[in-house]
């Protein structure tokens, strides 16, 4: 793999979209049903320079996607931040997500005012809590029962990294 990131721009969403859909059957998300990019045209735009949106490419592809968003919008959290990854299947188990936490880290270290950033996973999601400790975040807890998909219900575990 030839890995490059770079920012977002509109001329990604559609696979963007298509990344984030592959894991739509998977108590992964909080999404039930496949999204569009036209429903997601708002959220593309909602990224900036504080809470940006990148793209991992493999030779020009777009492989996975990551976004910081913020955390809750009461302007004391304007320094935290909810972070979201996504790797497509074709380029899963091949350490890309690791690379890409380690972008991200980079990132907010050098260029960006976030002091704290938040994942939220859900419980069954062992390679998504595998990832992220050892990207650095700890497990801060657990929000029980929080989520109804496919009319189960769901924890929520909570981790964590501040800068």
């Amino acid at each position: 793999m030839t890995i490059t990131f770079r920012r977002a721009q509109p001329a990604d969403l559609t696979k963007i979209v298509a990344i984030f859909n592959e894991s739509v059957d998977l108590p992964i998300n909080d999404e039930v049903e496949l999204i569009t990019p036209a429903s997601r045209q708002e959220w593309l735009a909602s990224f900036n320079d504080d809470y940006p949106l990148w793209v991992a490419e493999d030779n020009g592809d777009v492989v996975a996607w990551c976004g910081l968003e913020p955390f809750y919008p009461h302007s004391a959290y304007r320094f935290s931040a909810e972070i979201s990854i996504y790797v497509s299947r074709t380029a899963q188990h091949q350490g890309l997500g690791r690379r890409f936490l380690n972008f991200v880290d980079q990132q907010v270290r050098m260029s960006l005012p976030i002091k704290t950033v938040v994942a939220y996973i859900y419980q069954g999601n062992q390679p998504s809590q595998k990832l992220f400790g050892s990207a650095g975040f700890t497990y801060w807890g657990t929000l029980h029962h929080i989520a109804t998909l496919n009319d189960h219900l769901y924890d929520l575990l909570i981790y964590g990294r501040t800068y």
